[in-house]
């Protein structure tokens, strides 16, 4: 178990250490930023051209704040497998005394820092440019719903992960995913808009609940009135987690049984 947690720190360490290796923390902090802008911008727009009372500019900066955590949370976590094969080191992981899972869980954690900052930086965006008050807001509450929203589509992101030991690349799913969640966690528009044969289908996503909890708290909701939602959360991100374990072992097995590890 001691070893488990040390594998988990030091991924989490390597992980930031090769973000900056590769990418400066300027450049880094342009790209995390201007992606969070333009994105809230551009839905903004639509929504603005389309004049439809249920989904306000207001309504889709907020929700497109929200959405933002899961380019770490999910995309980022997704992508951990298949650039470890990418660089050629899928194998070297194999050969050290943690799982599997527990360093890509370390490269989760440190993608969950990042989805903090970058959905603390988005909702200052919507805040400010796009008339979302957040002035009532129970920041004790706003805190709380972030770090359960984050927990949950980290082990979201583990699951898809997993994949990407045995496939070639986990991407592809990862980014058809990513954009589901545009489509179906009521983050640009009511889920009451869905096709009703399609609702459903938007509560397997954490992030549905996620949204709606923020929304909750910017309309004045303290930590009691949203707690249900915390509970949802916090019950789905630990089934996912305990989902990517089950799987990330199978997938192991699989890659070393049928000689994957290495395939990009």
């Amino acid at each position: 178990m001691l070893e488990d947690i040390t594998g988990v720190k030091a991924s989490a360490l390597v992980a930031m250490r090769s973000q900056f290796a590769v990418v400066g923390p300027v450049l880094w902090l342009v790209q995390i930023l201007s992606t969070a802008l333009f994105q809230m911008w551009f839905f903004v727009l639509v929504s603005d051209f389309a004049g439809d009372p249920g989904a306000t500019p207001a309504y889709v900066a907020l929700g497109n704040a929200v959405s933002a955590l899961t380019y770490s949370a999910v995309y980022g976590v997704t992508m951990s497998a298949g650039a470890e094969k990418h660089i050629g080191t899928m194998a070297t992981i194999m050969g050290t005394p943690t799982r599997m899972f527990y360093v890509f869980l370390g490269k989760g954690a440190y993608q969950s820092i990042i989805g903090m900052f970058t959905v603390t930086v988005s909702l200052g965006f919507a805040s400010l440019f796009f008339g979302v008050d957040l002035s009532g807001a129970n920041l004790v509450a706003l805190a709380a719903v972030l770090l359960a929203t984050c927990f949950a589509m980290v082990g979201f992101g583990m699951v898809i992960g997993s994949v990407g030991v045995y496939l070639r690349s986990s991407m592809i799913l990862g980014s058809i995913v990513l954009y589901l969640g545009l489509l179906l966690c009521g983050v640009n528009f009511p889920i009451s808009y869905l096709p009703w044969w399609l609702q459903p289908a938007s509560y397997v996503f954490p992030l549905t609940f996620g949204v709606q909890a923020v929304r909750d708290v910017a309309a004045g909701a303290g930590l009691a009135e949203v707690a249900p939602l915390l509970a949802i959360m916090l019950s789905i991100g630990a089934a996912f987690f305990l989902m990517a374990y089950a799987l990330f072992n199978y997938f192991e097995r699989l890659a070393l049984k049928r000689g994957s590890l290495d395939m990009f």
